[in-house]
């Protein structure tokens, strides 16, 4: 289920604190992940891994820069007031948002990716069970085998 997109100041100017310095651009990053990994949850979800492998390169900007912010908030976190300050229940509401895009976002990948292993071991089996030798009784009862198995080998190496 796609997630609501998160209010802005202008549509809500009671209710969204105005940051600055490090709490913005947390901020603006959390939201832009977020908004990043549900496109990419919804590409996954529409089977269009290889549309969704092309935001690979933004997600891991986004989450180099988010990490980075992230350390410079909690560095000066007094800046942001008491436990209780309408900054940081903002900022919370933000991560909250994220935390559940990225759970959306592993469940689709678990999915994907016990079908994607279920279908390997499924070819893997049926392509031994093709090439495994016939077995049968010859002279003075014993057990020949013909035809040889032919080497066969099997990878996915693709990452999502």
């Amino acid at each position: 289920m796609p997630l609501d997109p998160l209010p802005t100041r202008a549509e809500k100017p009671g209710l969204i604190p105005v940051l600055s310095g490090h709490a913005d651009k947390l901020a603006k990053l959390t939201i832009s992940l977020t908004e990043l990994i549900a496109r990419e949850t919804g590409l996954l979800k529409n089977r269009r891994p290889r549309d969704a492998q092309k935001l690979h390169g933004e997600k891991s900007r986004l989450m180099a820069e988010y990490r980075e912010s992230l350390n410079n908030v909690r560095v000066n976190s007094h800046l942001l007031g008491p436990d209780n300050s309408k900054e940081r229940k903002y900022l919370r509401q933000l991560t909250d948002g994220l935390r559940e895009a990225l759970r959306d976002h592993a469940r689709i990948v678990l999915r994907l990716k016990s079908v994607a292993e279920g279908l390997i071991k499924s070819v893997g089996e049926e392509v031994a069970r093709q090439n495994s030798p016939v077995m049968s009784y010859g002279k003075n009862a014993a057990i020949q085998k013909y035809g040889s198995a032919r080497p066969t080998s099997l990878s996915l190496n693709q990452v999502i």
